[in-house]
């Protein structure tokens, strides 16, 4: 386990320990803190990939984790709340996941202020709480198709229930300025405008939910936009377009959910847009069947994703010059360097609610990539990768 995950986690603990005796000591009707973690070890059986981080050796160091939580109870109507989450995996940031103000004026509307969760799909609340749901891990070939989870701004949700329907409308409305990990590399990403919509309708062991969410991305790619520039300058003005990493990204998801005390069947489907050629459309889906007979639960899952670049034919001639033949060449690198990817995972597994607050897991994975592999997203090639191999993971995750 690596010393930037401890040294958070120390300091966390310390702040905690230090802070929370003397709030307690006169609020403690208005101070509330809690707290999840989760353990996980994954290996998978070919030397010649990586699967979300994982190789061909067991790791512990991937997708562990640590976080703490506060809430502060202002008066009647205002709280404040915020998260402090320690990763072990570099491609995600250790520190302050969540900090905002609420205000609950009456039971149907909630309005939040400050960094939130962004509310892609239906566990975006609880991404790192693997105890609230079955799955080890979430379905990666639908829940890696968001860059980012928390964004700074406005979110509001209003609901209420008809005879046996519920009904629950949320918006939100923000920006994003961070950086975002891409094939191991940190990406400084602006995002302005980051607006979404979303409705779900509960109707006795039915849900179904529906959301769209857009923003203007502005990725600071300097190479891809110098020698956009310099295509621009030339009169190559389509493929400069296409070099341009910045646009409007949209997207939309489905789903429908059904579960009773016996068992579940939950599904999510997925579309990316991005108005720039660096940015790929992404279809995704997933579908999980699972049965229930406490304190187990057994599951399977499916998941699908395709990535697609509308690759731009090469306009810049060849053989009138030499320095023309290298701009030339250089721009069928690039696209070459933008693959198309896709890939499917397959999970069978286990949950033993061994405690009230403290659930075991263990769940196998067996990942399918076709055509060629870009190392961006999940799957990463090491060379001679046949496109088939199993993670095998075991868990324990805990909420106190």
């Amino acid at each position: 386990m690596n010393v930037r995950f401890l040294t958070i986690t120390s300091s966390a603990l310390l702040f905690l320990l230090c802070f929370s005796p003397i709030t307690y000591a006169g609020n403690e009707d208005n101070l509330q803190f809690s707290g999840f973690a989760r353990l996980l070890m994954g290996y998978v059986d070919d030397k010649n990939v990586e699967y979300v981080g994982y190789g061909n050796n067991v790791s512990f160091d991937q997708q562990s984790l640590l976080g703490f939580q506060a809430d502060y109870k202002l008066s009647e109507e205002i709280s404040v709340t915020g998260q402090l989450v320690a990763y072990t995996e570099e491609q995600r940031n250790s520190g302050l996941e969540w900090l905002y103000l609420t205000y609950t004026p009456n039971n149907a509307l909630q309005v939040k202020l400050g960094r939130l969760r962004i509310p892609f799909f239906n566990y975006s609340d609880s991404l790192d709480i693997g105890f609230a749901y079955p799955w080890l891990t979430l379905p990666q070939q639908f829940y890696d198709t968001a860059f980012f989870s928390s964004f700074d701004g406005v979110l509001a949700n209003y609901q209420f229930s008809v005879n046996d329907w519920l009904i629950h409308y949320e918006g939100y409305w923000g920006r994003f300025d961070d950086k975002i990990y891409l094939a191991s590399q940190e990406i400084d990403t602006k995002v302005n405008d980051l607006f979404g919509v979303n409705a779900s309708v509960g109707y006795k062991n039915l849900t179904f939910r529906a959301s769209y969410n857009h923003g203007d991305a502005k990725v600071a790619q300097e190479e891809a936009n110098q020698f956009s520039q310099l295509l621009r300058q030339l009169g190559f003005t389509d493929n400069a377009d296409w070099l341009n990493a910045n646009g409007l990204i949209q997207f939309y998801q489905l789903s429908v959910n059904y579960e009773n005390l016996d068992y579940f069947v939950r599904s999510e489907v997925a579309k990316m847009v991005g108005e720039s050629g660096l940015v790929a459309d992404i279809d995704s889906y997933y579908i999980s069947a699972g049965y229930n007979f406490y304190p187990y639960t057994v599951y399977l899952s499916y998941g699908k994703k395709n990535l697609h670049f509308d690759h731009l034919a090469n306009q810049i001639p060849f053989g009138l010059s030499p320095e023309l033949d290298t701009l030339a060449a250089t721009y069928l690198g690039v696209l070459a360097a933008f693959p198309d990817d896709s890939s499917v995972g397959k999970k069978l597994g286990i949950r033993w609610d061994w405690h009230y607050n403290l659930a075991l897991k263990a769940e196998m994975t067996l990942v399918e990539a076709y055509d060629d592999i870009s190392n961006d997203y999940a799957v990463k090639n090491l060379g001679g990768f046949d496109g088939r191999a199993i993670l095998y993971q075991l868990g324990l995750e805990w909420v106190f």
